[in-house]
């Protein structure tokens, strides 16, 4: 309580210190890039206006396709780019600071009209996604936007739960459920390439975590995707996230600097010496969790320590293209003990270490006035490290070692796609994905029937997957866009291979209805640990019972309608059906174990790919992009989940949610005269989550077990549906330069406890509740300078 009332003493007292500095009226410059989004050549001649504006304020683009738009005063903006021969863009409400300047990167798509090109004033609006090959079930992702959403707390990862059809993790990861599926066939891809799980304390073979390596200020407009990928999506089979870095301002250093309960970190961006629009951007995070765990805000049963760090350079080389190199890594750890209930006596700890990093170069070319050719090249690793001591006699000194495991994984990655425009109507994309996996595993655990530890995992090699797509997309006239193509993916460590044909349609009924429609196989491969797994046969050998087991398969079908009830208000509905099959399953006829339940670690199960699996579900969003100072999102997704493993029954997958539904909102109040920069935010969502499918647990069993007893009938359990309430609280105040923020992002307002899993604990002999995450308020400072 004390730390609370402290920091609300701490933020009075800095509002009251911005209040002189809002005396006058504040201004900032808008620059950027036009260029042709299917050849990336410099649009010359393009006009960009800022709309409203009295007197106009205006640039055009020069011959490198570059604008500036200076002393345009601060607060919501809207930006029209126009240009002969190219549909129209509107960038609507974009917030533009004294604190930094704004950098806007416009992509403008060619007009058809009866096979000619003309000046197009169409709808196409900064919501649209920037890949123009995906027809269905994408949605792009503004930084900003994640900025001001409740409960968000700067994490991409935890606002797309907001979107319809996805959930996360109750208990507070940032995992995402697509569709009903498992979160491990969730794809993340940074600038155009595959990266490890960008979470601090993830698991091997997870793709979620509780905090995300990448910092929201290192990042640009993002897109998600949740099924019937595009052609040059593979290696997925719920979902993808293809995040992309932004350039650092190449004029001018600036600066941000956050302080807050998650972590202080620092960013810096400028222009590179005597290189004409080079820029750079970094950044650093070191975390302050240890103020929530000592604050008794949270219990980690220890202090979670993490740090992060991300970069850029952008350099131009002339003809030779672009060239642009970018890093991302992190690494985290936490120290805990078990201490029994009465007496507070140690009879368990454990040592957990993860980290993640990647490093690439990426260079784009041009080739002639209709091709560009984007390489790129990636190093990256992640690994983990856990050591598990315990003692059956409370307050025995020492522990004995009960589990341990060293994780490493680097992998070599190189892509190279080509993108010609054959004319106005045709468009042409293709690629190769080259990945060289290097591993070094070791996982030990105990073993009751053999009283020893036992060897679980020890290999240490190689596995390349390599992957090959071509689409293309056919625009017949206004109204019809198709895209097409195929996605060939080959793992080598076994032989397995997938070629999956995709397909999307997209019918422009009029100006802001639209129906689409999309189809296409999809294969991912699994964790290099379930490969490698150990078995001992009946001789005492080892052998790795998983070596060949093949690729998991699915079948996505999409049909969607979307309709612009006015200017900023969408209805969008999507219906999908998902033939999931290859799925790994227990090589045991009497089994009912599926791999598709599973989100992480690995099994040491013979399995099999004869599983079967079908998702199916209605998706219905009502959303108000943010204009007039306000929007809104309401979004409710009904699903059914169900599989089959070797027994032949069909049951409820764990991840069967059946109804997940969400409200949110925000309003920014304008404080004091028009042109101060005074801002109040507010803003709040609501969520239900279906609750999960599990086992019972046989409690007599489990206590004469000593450990935990499955009960049937296997996953018939269905969890408690989860509700949470976040809000949002943030108020901004300028001067020219510089822009001070402090904002409470509060999570689980009412402190609902509903228990999302249940476990046995053999200390005590009982079945104990893991609840929701309970009430966390995050506060932060933002200087940007």
């Amino acid at each position: 309580m004390k730390t609370t009332a402290f920091r609300l003493s701490l933020s009075l007292f800095l509002l009251t210190l911005a209040a002189p500095l809002l005396a006058q009226v504040t201004s900032q410059t808008i620059r950027g890039t036009v260029l042709d989004q299917d050849t990336r050549q410099p649009l010359y001649g393009a006009a960009i206006v800022v709309v409203g504006s009295q007197p106009l304020l205006a640039a055009t683009a020069d011959e490198e396709g570059r604008f500036v738009i200076p002393k345009v005063p601060t607060g919501r903006i809207d930006l029209v780019i126009q240009m002969m021969g190219f549909e129209e863009q509107k960038l609507s409400n974009l917030l533009l600071t004294s604190g930094r300047e704004l950098v806007v990167n416009v992509n403008l798509l060619s007009a058809v009209v009866m096979g000619q090109e003309v000046t197009v004033h169409g709808d196409r609006k900064r919501e649209d996604l920037r890949n123009d090959m995906v027809s269905v079930s994408g949605r792009k992702i503004g930084v900003e936007e994640t900025s001001r959403i409740a409960g968000g707390i700067n994490d991409p990862a935890r606002m797309v739960s907001a979107f319809p059809g996805v959930a996360g993790d109750a208990t507070g990861d940032n995992t995402i459920i697509a569709r009903g599926n498992s979160s491990k066939g969730v794809l993340w891809r940074l600038e155009g390439m595959e990266i490890p799980n960008p979470n601090h304390f993830s698991e091997e073979g997870s793709t979620g975590g509780p905090i995300n390596v990448l910092n929201s200020d290192m990042l640009d407009d993002s897109e998600f995707y949740t099924g019937a990928f595009a052609p040059e999506y593979g290696n997925a089979l719920s979902a993808v996230f293809d995040m992309k870095l932004r350039d650092g301002n190449d004029t001018e250093r600036e600066y941000t600097l956050k302080a807050g309960v998650l972590g202080t970190d620092l960013t810096a961006e400028g222009p590179m010496p005597g290189l004409r629009g080079g820029s750079y951007l970094a950044n650093f995070r070191y975390s302050t969790l240890s103020l929530l765990d000592q604050a008794g805000i949270v219990d980690y049963q220890g202090v979670p320590n993490y740090t992060d760090g991300a970069f850029k350079l952008k350099l131009p080389a002339g003809r030779a293209g672009s060239f642009s190199l970018f890093g991302l890594g992190g690494q985290s750890t936490i120290h805990q003990e078990e201490r029994s209930e009465v007496g507070d006596t140690l009879f368990a700890e454990n040592d957990y270490r993860s980290r993640m990093g990647v490093v690439g170069l990426t260079h784009l070319r041009t080739l002639g006035e209709n091709s560009y050719i984007q390489s790129s090249l990636s190093v990256s690793g992640n690994g983990s490290d856990f050591d598990y001591h315990q003692t059956d006699a409370p307050g025995e000194v020492p522990l004995a070692l009960r589990e341990q495991s060293a994780l490493g994984k680097w992998t070599t990655r190189f892509s190279s796609t080509l993108n010609n425009r054959l004319n106005s109507k045709h468009k042409l994309r293709s690629g190769i994905i080259v990945s060289v996996d290097q591993y070094q595993m070791l996982v030990d655990s105990w073993s009751d029937e053999a009283n020893r530890m036992e060897r679980q995992l020890e290999a240490h090699g190689e596995a390349t997957t390599l992957q090959a797509f071509s689409s293309w997309r056919w625009r017949w006239n206004e109204q019809w866009t198709m895209t097409s193509g195929v996605h060939v993916l080959h793992f080598a460590l076994n032989g397995a291979t997938s070629v999956e044909p995709r397909l999307g349609l997209r019918y422009q009924m009029k100006p802001g209805r639209a129906i689409t429609a999309g189809a296409g196989l999809h294969a991912k491969t699994e964790s290099v640990m379930t490969y490698l797994a150990q078995g001992t046969d009946a001789q005492g050998n080892t052998y790795q019972p998983n070596k060949d087991l093949g690729l998991s398969k699915a079948a996505h079908f999409v049909v969607g309608y979307e309709h612009m009830l006015t200017e900023d208000i969408q209805v969008k509905a999507e219906a999908y059906y998902q033939h999931h099959f290859n799925v790994p399953v227990e090589n045991d006829p009497t089994s009912s174990f599926s791999l598709s339940n599973s989100t992480e670690w690995f099994t040491t199960k013979d399995l099999v790919n004869e599983g079967r699996g079908r998702n199916y579900g209605l998706e219905v969003a009502v959303e108000k992009y943010f204009t007039r100072g306000y929007h809104f999102l309401v979004t409710a997704s009904l699903s059914d989940a169900r599989n089959k493993a070797m027994d032949g029954v069909w049951r409820n997958s764990r991840f069967n949610m059946g109804t997940v539904a969400n409200a949110l909102a925000g309003k920014e109040w304008q404080l004091g005269k028009s042109g101060k920069d005074r801002v109040l935010t507010t803003g709040f969502r609501y969520s239900i989550l279906g609750g999960q499918y599990a086992t019972p647990i046989d409690l007599e069993a489990s206590r004469l077990a000593g450990t935990q007893v499955d009960g049937s009938p296997v996953w018939s359990e269905k969890g408690d549906a989860v509700h949470k309430l976040d809000v949002v609280l943030a108020f901004r105040a300028a001067r020219p330069k510089v822009s001070h923020e402090i904002k409470a992002d509060v999570l689980n307002v009412l402190n609902n406890q509903t228990a999302v899993y249940h476990y046995f604990d053999s200390r005590t002999g009982t079945i104990k509740d893991v609840p929701q995450l309970a009430m966390l308020p995050v506060l932060q400072y933002t200087l940007r300078f």
